[in-house]
């Protein structure tokens, strides 16, 4: 198991797209993503980003013709 940090996630690393660590700070005190501490690091699996990431995508709007 291959554990990522906020770097990692800052630099869309492994096919994620590049996520600030500003942002990810929001999304964990919001508790919008998943996460663990390790000591004071935190750390994350790539899973919980594409769970993330697929539950927040939208289809584009079609124009009614």
């Amino acid at each position: 198991m291959e554990w990522l940090t906020p770097q990692d996630i800052a630099d869309g690393i492994d096919g994620l797209p590049p996520i600030p660590i500003k942002t990810q700070n929001t999304l964990r005190s919001k508790r919008k993503v998943k996460y663990t501490k390790v000591g004071r690091r935190v750390v994350y699996k790539k899973e919980w980003w594409e769970e993330y990431i697929k539950q927040h995508t939208r289809e584009p709007k079609t124009k009614a013709e």
